[in-house]
C-alpha cells in the first residue's frame, strides 16, 4: 500500500500557486508573441498596461461598483426567497413530491435565456438584469436547503418529540440548524451562478458593469481592454468567493462541527 502523501502547508501551496501564474502568464506571452495577429490574442504586457490605464480611470469604479451591486441585489434576494422555498418543501416529504419536478425542471434552464422574456415583461433596464440574477441564485439555495431538510435523521426529530418539542419547535431548532451547512453551500453556488448571470445581462442589455466593458471593447475590436476586462472579472469573482468563504468559516462554524455530510 502506498503512503499517502501529507498535505501541502500555507506556504507551500502559494508558492506552487505563484509558479502556476507564473507559467501561464509566460505561455501567454510567448504564444501571443508568435501568433501572426496580436490584434486577435493580445499579448499579457499590452493588457497589463490596460489595466494601469484603467485604474485612473474613474469609469472604471463605476463598472465595478455597478457589477458587485448588481450581483448581491440579485444575490441577497434570490437567497432568501430560496432559503425560504427550500425550508417550507424540505419541511413536508409530500410537498417535496409535487414540487421537485418543476424545480429541476426550472433549474436546468440557463438564466441567461430569460433575458429575453424579461425585457418583454419588465423592460429593458435594471429591472430585468435583476430578473436574471435573482433566478439564477434562487434555485442553488431552495434545492440545497431542501436536502439539508430531507437529510435529517428520523431519531432526531424523534428525540425532539421526546423532550417536548412542538412540530414548530423541532422545524426552528433540529431542521433548520440541520439544513444551514446545505443552504451554505447551496448559497456559495448560487453566488457564483449571480456573477455569471450579471455578466451575461450586462452583456446583453445593459449600459454599465464589466459585462457591457468588455462587450463594448469587442465592438471596437480593442482585445487589450476585452482581455484586461475578462481578467478583472476572474479577479472579482474569485475575490468575492474568498470572501463568501471567510464569512462561511468565521459565523457558521458551529453549524459544521462533526459534520462530514455538507
Amino acid at each position: 500500500m502506498s503512503a499517502v502523501a501529507p498535505p501541502l502547508s500555507g506556504s507551500a501551496r502559494a508558492r506552487w500557486a505563484l509558479v502556476g501564474i507564473a507559467g501561464t502568464a509566460v505561455l501567454w506571452q510567448v504564444g501571443a508573441l508568435l501568433t501572426a495577429n496580436q490584434a486577435t490574442l493580445p499579448t499579457l504586457t499590452s493588457v497589463l498596461a490596460e489595466i494601469g490605464a484603467l485604474s485612473t480611470d474613474p469609469a472604471l469604479r463605476t463598472h465595478v461598483l455597478t457589477t458587485l451591486g448588481r450581483v448581491l441585489a440579485g444575490f441577497l434576494v434570490g437567497s432568501v426567497l430560496g432559503l425560504v422555498t427550500g425550508s417550507l418543501i424540505g419541511a413536508f416529504s409530500w410537498v417535496r413530491r409535487i414540487l421537485n419536478p418543476y424545480l429541476n425542471f426550472l433549474r436546468a434552464i440557463a438564466p441567461i435565456a430569460w433575458i429575453v422574456p424579461a425585457t418583454i415583461w419588465l423592460g429593458v433596464g435594471e429591472s430585468s438584469i435583476q430578473f436574471v440574477v435573482i433566478y439564477a441564485a434562487v434555485f442553488p439555495v431552495a434545492i440545497n436547503t431542501i436536502s439539508g431538510m430531507a437529510s435529517l435523521a428520523p431519531d432526531r426529530a424523534r428525540m425532539g418529540r421526546v423532550f417536548g418539542l412542538s412540530p414548530a419547535g423541532i422545524f426552528w431548532q433540529i431542521r433548520i440548524p440541520n439544513a444551514v451547512p446545505f443552504a451554505l453551500t447551496g448559497a456559495r453556488l448560487g453566488l457564483g451562478l449571480a456573477f455569471m448571470a450579471t455578466i451575461g445581462a450586462e452583456m446583453i442589455i445593459g449600459q454599465s458593469g464589466l459585462g457591457y466593458l468588455i462587450y463594448d471593447a469587442r465592438v471596437f475590436f480593442d482585445t487589450p481592454l476585452m482581455f484586461a476586462g475578462i481578467l478583472l472579472l476572474g479577479v472579482v469573482g474569485y475575490l468575492g468567493d474568498l470572501g463568501f468563504a471567510v464569512v462561511r468559516t468565521r459565523v457558521f462554524s458551529r453549524y459544521y462541527a462533526g459534520r462530514t455530510d455538507a
